[in-house]
């Protein structure tokens, strides 16, 4: 199977001499001080000042350790830590995939910046299938769906997702490449249109076993801003809604961990309100790293089960932050942590002409990792599958 995705951002000048100062692991700190960037100046002066260390801008993986969190601007160095570990160039968006758990076969579609955000807003599937792996099989609704990462990791974990939902179209174009089930274009913010999506689901499922969504986080995230009054923080109320009209058995929400102060009277209203409708509701904050993610990320999920206690994966993998771990279950597993070299060295050192372009693999899989996102690993509900 050729790959897909496997071309990144161009760099500016000015880019090209932060990626030749930049050495694996390093950041902003390894440029001269003197550099001749406006925002670099006010990133060292922010720090100097206590504004915070900012220490993933500008900053170049490192082989032998997971990813910092993946988000939508993997196109630009100054925005996290997307420089190649070894090349001369960004990471690309198939390997920004890799570090997310995409399988290879997932082929995303509209234009470069369409596709970064697609990647950078996934839930890993290597994550929901560790949290699906704890929950009876059933069929799945996924609503604000993205590029699909909650549903396919549902699927690796055994379940049925008959149906998904987004309000983007370059979202609904790869799900379609790829989904099994009704992919439904909607806006949730729309009556009408929140209706026919209230109307699809009844007509694909009956009783729904399981809801599952990430409504937009970004008037929460610490990646910008907090706007308390951006509409996009009321589509949390539009899913409770959707979960009242559907009372579905069990419900995940997944979000920004930052939802728990920035938005948490959102939070609180959709706890208490789960709480009224006969729901037995946790929040837990998961490191992705625990479940075999090459990726420090860590997303907030809220589970509401109808009739029984919330039951939540206990880690397989190392976690590397644990002054961070929060109420993360179980602690850190055994085995160890997934890197980057675990989840991209198999892919080419050379980017590819464009985004549609395929090539070819530069070696053997190396890893039991690359060996699993190169095919697609849901044959069974641990994941496994054979090498290409």
């Amino acid at each position: 199977m050729t790959i897909t995705d496997h071309f990144s951002g161009k760099l500016s000048e000015l880019d090209r001499q932060v990626v030749s100062y930049v050495p694996a692991g390093g950041n902003w700190r390894n440029l001269p001080i003197d550099f001749p960037s406006k925002r670099v100046k006010q990133i060292r002066e922010g720090s100097t000042n206590g504004g915070g260390s900012r220490s993933t801008y500008y900053g170049r993986l490192a082989w032998d350790k997971p990813s910092y969190t993946i988000n939508t601007y993997i196109n630009r160095p100054g925005n996290g830590c997307f420089i190649h570990p070894e090349a001369s160039r960004l990471i690309t968006v198939r390997e920004a995939a890799r570090l997310q758990s995409f399988p290879d076969d997932v082929r995303f579609q509209g234009s470069m910046r369409a596709r970064c955000k697609q990647v950078g807003n996934a839930v890993p599937p290597l994550l929901a299938r560790a949290i699906g792996s704890t929950i009876p099989a059933g069929n799945v609704v996924d609503l604000f769906a993205g590029a699909g990462g909650f549903g396919l990791g549902l699927e690796m974990a055994g379940h049925d997702v008959l149906l998904s939902s987004d309000f983007d179209r370059s979202c609904i174009d790869t799900l379609e490449t790829y989904a099994k089930g009704d992919v439904v274009l909607a806006d949730m913010n729309r009556p009408t249109e929140l209706k026919h999506l209230l109307e699809r689901t009844r007509s694909a499922t009956g009783e729904l076993d399981l809801l599952v969504g990430g409504p937009p986080c970004q008037g929460f995230s610490t990646a910008g801003p907090c706007r308390i009054q951006d509409p996009r923080n009321r589509l949390v109320l539009a899913f409770l809604q959707f979960i009242e009209e559907v009372r579905p058995k069990r419900v995940l929400m997944e979000n920004v961990v930052a939802l728990r102060w920035r938005g948490g009277v959102f939070l609180t209203e959709f706890e208490k309100t789960l709480s009224e409708l006969g729901y037995s509701v946790q929040t837990r904050i998961l490191h992705a790293e625990g479940y075999g993610v090459p990726q420090l990320r860590r997303r907030l999920i809220v589970q509401a089960v109808r009739g029984e206690e919330p039951v939540w994966p206990v880690p397989t993998h190392q976690i590397r932050n644990p002054a961070f771990m929060k109420d993360q279950p179980g602690g850190s597993g055994p085995i160890a942590t997934n890197t980057v070299r675990d989840a991209i060295s198999d892919l080419p050192f050379s980017e590819s002409r464009s985004l549609n372009q395929g090539t070819d693999y530069a070696t053997e899989a190396t890893s039991s990792l690359q060996m699993e996102l190169r095919c697609r690993s849901n044959a069974s509900p641990s994941g496994t599958c054979a090498a290409p």
